[in-house]
């Protein structure tokens, strides 16, 4: 721990509400998501958008996309330094229990990934956490925020070396044809998977459905160079809020945030703006010197307005109250959102997912999110966890928990 940490002996509720910001963030990326294949991400933007529908998709990729998972997983790498500092004030066993709970958090996702929606983030978020324990359980607090660096560094310089050399091939035109023809080639076979993944999305059967989210989670894997690391730099970024002090007590680190919330907004928006507007339409499967560029700039605009939304909603916690009782089920509220819609938009339930215009996306989120807040607050006001918070507990320590509050 840092040389300024203070221990913690209270909910941080300032956090909950965090979480439930971050709550409605992912609602509102994932619902593209819900209504279109997972493989589509790399083809850029639905290219029939207009109207009402492409200002919709437009502001969302500029300003939520990419900037609400770097909320939640910095809140992630937070709640792990806090549960460390808590069980070692208490003299408690920690590694054990803490590995425990991971694990049930990654079978819990597997599940989730299978059974119900291939976007899944539980799997990354356990597997990271494995990694950060197992590699960065003892970094100290001055290096974790350069460690964090070097993860969101790392997936760029890749994405550079492949434009790099791609570029450099122009100079032997007949090598830069082949290459190019030959990334074609692996376009048009990725547009025809996805064509198959929506139709299976939207007439197929669950059991179809939850053979393509097998091929939906080997595509995953198979990029994952490009969207781990930046996960867990957020996890240590997290880390750092925490035992330099700012996230544990945040009325002392009042001009932390205001600077962050100032310097995150002046950076953040021209630079997501800008990489929105070089990777709105671009195939990301043929890296392009305007493809690195476009990724560098928007994953910069990121970092910057995700510490920018976190500041902001920091010093307005106590106006934000009401987001607590969410963010205190998080993980439950999370799973009822893939639940109800691909329910709702697959073609084994509803099957509205391709009626639905993309502006509406915005409508239903705010409606939907508005109902789980409310559900939220009558469940928290009667018991002492959401629903699959106290299933993780319990099989975390091994031990059914006290559910209703009140109740020893």
């Amino acid at each position: 721990m840092g040389d300024n940490f203070q221990p913690t002996t209270q909910r941080l509720h300032h956090l909950d509400v965090l979480r439930g910001f971050a709550l409605f963030g992912i609602l509102l990326v994932n619902f593209e998501w819900f209504a279109r294949p997972l493989q589509a991400i790399v083809l850029g933007a639905q290219p029939d958008l207009g109207g009402a529908s492409l200002v919709v998709d437009w502001l969302i990729k500029a300003l939520a996309e990419g900037k609400f998972y770097a909320l939640f997983s910095m809140l992630f790498g937070a709640g792990f330094a806090l549960m460390a500092e808590r069980a070692n004030r208490k003299s408690a066993p920690f590694w054990g229990v803490y590995l425990r709970r991971l694990l049930l958090l990654l079978l819990f996702g597997i599940a989730h990934m299978l059974l119900v929606w291939a976007g899944d983030i539980l799997v990354v978020y356990s597997l990271c956490a494995f990694v950060m324990v197992l590699l960065f359980r003892k970094t100290p607090l001055k290096r974790l925020w350069k460690w964090a660096l070097a993860f969101f560094i790392l997936p760029l310089v890749l994405m550079w070396l492949g434009a790099l050399s791609i570029a450099a091939t122009q100079f032997d035109p007949d090598l830069h044809e082949s290459i190019m023809a030959d990334m074609a080639t692996s376009t048009e076979e990725m547009r025809a998977t996805i064509e198959e993944a929506a139709r299976i999305q939207n007439e197929g059967s669950w059991g179809e459905n939850v053979g393509q989210r097998l091929r939906d989670g080997a595509f995953i894997l198979a990029n994952f160079v490009f969207w781990v690391p930046p996960i867990l730099g957020f996890f240590l970024l997290g880390r750092w809020l925490v035992v330099s002090d700012r996230l544990t007590r945040p009325g002392e680190h009042q001009l932390f945030f205001r600077r962050w919330r100032s310097r995150g907004l002046l950076f953040g928006l021209p630079l997501t703006l800008a990489g929105t507007a070089l990777m709105y339409r671009a195939v990301q499967t043929v890296p392009t010197l305007d493809v690195a560029l476009g990724m560098t700039l928007f994953m910069a605009g990121s970092i910057f307005l995700a510490l920018a939304y976190l500041s902001i909603v920091t010093l307005a916690s106590e106006r934000l109250r009401f987001l607590a009782p969410a963010g205190q089920m998080a993980l439950s509220n999370y799973l009822a959102q893939s639940l109800f819609w691909t329910w709702t938009l697959y073609g084994h339930g509803l099957g509205l997912g391709a009626v639905l215009p993309r502006w509406s996306h915005l409508l239903l989120a705010l409606i939907f999110f508005a109902l789980q807040v409310a559900f939220s607050h009558w469940w928290m006001a009667r018991f002492r966890f959401g629903p699959m918070e106290w299933l993780w507990r319990s099989l975390t320590y091994l031990q059914l928990q006290p559910l209703r509050r009140g109740v020893h």
